[in-house]
């Protein structure tokens, strides 16, 4: 399946193109992302790591991710917007933020992984499948 898509960030000095559906769209309830979104979750597409173009300087640090591998995550330098994730457990994948899509109304999540450190008061009632770690894992 074929799936354009364009994103950036928050002030448009980053800039990215991908041209293939993502493999998998997920909720991230892991402890780095609720402190990075300030959010209960985060929401990722896993892209191939060759279907997506970037264009602007873009800033990155790497944490320890709570799966134990190491997690880089890129963002634009002027406004700090988050733009995507690169884990060193899925070297073939990178994982865009949803919320730096220029239309994000596409999106179907398809699962929500990381629960065991999802937030007592967060209630999923989607039906959506829920893995405390990753699916693999």
């Amino acid at each position: 399946m074929s799936k354009n898509y364009e994103g950036g960030c928050h002030c448009g000095a980053v800039r990215y193109s991908g041209t293939k559906a993502p493999e998998l769209t997920f909720y991230c309830h892991c402890s780095d992302c609720q402190r990075t979104s300030g959010s209960p979750y985060s929401m990722e597409l896993m892209v191939e790591r060759n279907s997506v173009q970037f264009k602007g300087a873009l800033s990155s640090y790497v944490v320890v991710g709570d799966s134990g591998s190491p997690v880089t995550r890129f963002f634009c330098p002027e406004c700090s917007s988050g733009i995507y994730l690169d884990c060193d457990a899925d070297p073939d994948y990178l994982f865009v933020k949803v919320g730096s899509l220029d239309d994000a109304s596409w999106v179907s999540p398809q699962m929500h992984i990381f629960t065991s450190a999802k937030q007592p008061w967060v209630q999923i009632a989607d039906g959506l499948p829920q893995y405390e770690k990753m699916p693999d894992e």
